[in-house]
C-alpha cells in the first residue's frame, strides 16, 4: 500500500509538478517562473464559475508588479508549496488529497468519524487529524490550505474541488492531478492518475466487444421514503458505469428520464421484471419497517409478495453499496466513488460476467443486502499498514489493478431473456403497467396525458405549452439556486 509520498525535488519552472490541465476542462494549469496558477473550473450548470490559485516555491509570495508582468489578477490567493497544515471538507474529498500524496499533512476533517480509509482512522485515533470547528478562528489561522466541495471565495485558504454526478465517470478522477500541486507531488500524482484511467480503459474496451444481444440489463435504483416511492438513478454517472461495463441501462426506450425521477410501482415491477442486475442505493439504514429482514421490507416496498419473485431475485442478482464500511456503518462506495470509478466498474462487470475475472473480490456492490449478512468487509485503523503490518488493506492507490486485455471475451453464451411488459422498462409502446405519473415514463408521457385529458386539439396544444414552460421554469430556476449556493449537483 502506498502511504503519503514526499515532495518531488522538481524543476523551479514546475512549481508543484508538472502536469497536463483536465483533458475535459476540469483544471488548467499555467506555469510561469517559480510559481503557477492553477484555476478549477465549475461543471454542468456552474460552468461559468471558476476559482484561481497562486502557487509559489520562492521563500516569499510572488510580488504584484511580477504578478502583473504576467497578466495575473493580484487579487488571487496565494499558496506556498508544499503545504504541510491541511484542511479537509467532506469525507470523499480526503481521497483525493490522499491519492495526491498528502495524507499525512491532513490535521483537521469535516467529518473524522466517517472516514473509511483505514490509515485516515489513524490519523484520527492517536489525535493527529482533529475535527473541524468552524467558529474557531485559530484552528483556521493554523493550516496552510483547506479543501472544499464548496465554493467558499470569503475564505481565502479554502480551494474549491467541483462535484457533479452529470459527468463521465473518469472526468472527476482528473482532480487528483490538480490536488497534487499543492503538495509539490504532481509527477507522483499524474501517474496515479494514469494507472486509474488506464485500469477503467482496458475493462471499458473489452466490454466494447460484448454483442448488443448479450448485454446484461442493469436498473439503478433507490426508494425515497420522503417521497414515498421508487425512484431510478439516471446520471451521467450512472449510465456511464452501466454502459462500460457492457450492460444497458434502464430505461431501455425513450427520450430519458431524469435522474431520480419517480417511478410509479406498476412501472417499477416491470423494470424489476425486466432486469439481470439491480443495484439498489436505498438508504435502509437498518430499518426493517416491520419485517423480519431488510430484503423482506425491499420486496414489500417492490409490490411483491408471497412467493411472487421477479428472476432477478431468485438469481440473487440485487446488490447495495455497502460492501465494504468503517467502523460506524459509512460506505466505502460514498467516499471513493469520485476518485475510484475503475473499482465500482470492476465490480459491475463481475456480477454480469463471473467468468471475465473470476477471482475479483467485490468492493462496492454487496450481495450480502439478500441475506441479511451486513457488509463483507469493515475497515478501522488496524488495516492500516502505519499501525500494524499483519493486517493492511490495500487503499487509494493500492488497489490499482491494471487487467490485460482480453479481445476474445464477448460475454456469456446466452442473452437475456425477451422483455415484459411495455413501456420504456419494458418492450416499448404503451406501458402494461398502468399509471407511470411521477416521472417515471419518458419525458413526452406527462404530455401524452395531458392530452387525453383535453378533448378539443387548441386544448392539446396549451397544456403542452404550459408543460413546457413549467418544466423549463423549473430548470431555470434550480440552476439559479445552484449558483446562488455556489455548489455543485449532489455527489450521488
Amino acid at each position: 500500500m502506498v502511504a503519503s509520498i514526499s515532495a518531488q525535488g522538481q524543476d523551479p519552472t514546475y512549481c508543484g509538478g508538472q502536469v497536463t490541465g483536465g483533458a475535459e476542462g476540469t483544471f488548467s494549469v499555467e506555469y510561469h517562473a517559480n510559481f503557477a496558477v492553477l484555476t478549477m473550473n465549475g461543471l454542468n450548470n456552474n460552468q461559468q464559475s471558476k476559482e484561481s490559485y497562486i502557487l509559489y516555491c520562492s521563500e516569499l509570495p510572488v510580488p504584484p508588479y511580477e504578478l502583473l508582468g504576467y497578466g495575473v489578477d493580484t487579487s488571487l490567493s496565494q499558496f506556498k508549496v508544499p503545504v504541510t497544515n491541511v484542511l479537509v471538507g467532506g469525507s470523499y474529498t480526503s481521497s483525493y488529497v490522499e491519492l495526491a500524496g498528502g495524507r499525512t499533512t491532513i490535521k483537521v476533517l469535516e467529518d473524522p468519524q466517517n472516514i473509511v480509509s483505514p490509515c485516515l482512522q489513524t490519523l484520527v485515533k492517536n489525535g493527529s487529524i482533529i475535527a473541524l470547528d468552524d467558529s474557531n478562528f485559530n484552528q483556521y489561522n493554523n493550516i496552510n490550505v483547506g479543501f472544499r466541495i464548496n465554493q467558499h471565495q470569503a475564505q481565502v485558504k479554502d480551494v474549491w474541488i467541483p462535484m457533479s454526478i452529470e459527468v463521465s465517470p473518469l472526468l472527476r478522477v482528473e482532480y487528483i492531478k490538480a490536488v497534487s500541486l499543492f503538495f509539490n507531488n504532481g509527477q507522483n500524482a499524474t501517474m496515479t492518475y494514469e494507472k486509474i484511467k488506464g485500469s477503467y480503459n482496458n475493462l471499458s474496451i473489452d466490454m466494447k466487444n460484448i454483442p448488443a444481444e448479450k448485454k446484461k440489463r442493469i436498473g439503478w435504483v433507490k426508494y425515497d421514503f420522503t417521497r414515498g416511492s421508487w425512484t431510478l438513478r439516471n446520471s451521467a454517472f450512472t449510465r456511464g458505469i452501466i454502459t462500460d461495463a457492457g450492460g444497458i441501462p434502464f430505461p431501455l426506450s425513450g427520450d430519458g428520464v431524469n435522474d431520480n425521477a419517480d417511478i410509479s410501482l406498476s412501472d417499477f415491477k416491470i423494470l424489476v421484471s425486466n432486469a439481470d442486475i439491480l443495484i439498489d442505493q436505498t438508504e435502509f439504514n437498518g430499518n426493517k419497517g416491520g419485517e423480519t429482514t431488510v430484503l423482506a421490507y425491499w420486496r414489500k416496498l417492490a409490490g411483491f409478495t408471497g412467493s411472487d419473485n421477479p428472476r432477478v431475485l431468485d438469481e440473487k442478482n440485487v446488490y447495495s453499496l455497502d460492501a465494504t464500511v468503517n467502523m460506524v456503518g459509512i460506505s466505502d462506495y460514498q467516499y471513493r466513488m469520485p476518485s475510484r470509478p475503475d473499482l465500482l466498474l470492476r465490480d459491475v462487470i463481475h456480477v454480469q460476467y463471473r467468468t471475465y475475472n473470476p477471482d475479483h473480490n467485490l468492493r462496492f456492490l454487496n450481495k450480502n443486502f439478500l441475506f441479511a449478512q451486513g457488509a463483507s468487509i469493515k475497515l478501522g485503523p488496524e488495516n492500516c499498514d502505519m499501525e500494524n503490518t499483519m493486517t493492511p488493506f490495500p487503499y487509494n492507490s493500492g488497489d490499482i489493478t491494471m487487467s490485460p486485455l482480453k479481445p476474445s471475451f464477448s460475454g456469456d453464451p446466452n442473452g437475456p431473456p425477451a422483455l415484459i411488459g411495455g413501456g420504456i422498462y419494458g418492450a416499448g409502446g404503451d406501458s402494461q403497467g398502468g399509471d407511470a405519473s411521477g416521472g417515471g415514463g419518458s419525458k413526452t408521457k406527462n404530455v401524452v396525458i395531458a392530452v387525453v385529458s383535453v378533448a378539443a386539439v387548441l386544448g392539446a396544444a396549451f397544456a403542452f405549452a404550459f408543460y413546457k414552460w413549467s418544466r423549463r421554469a423549473k430548470e431555470d430556476r434550480f440552476i439559479e439556486l445552484e449558483e446562488e449556493m455556489n455548489n455543485e449537483i449532489p455527489l450521488n
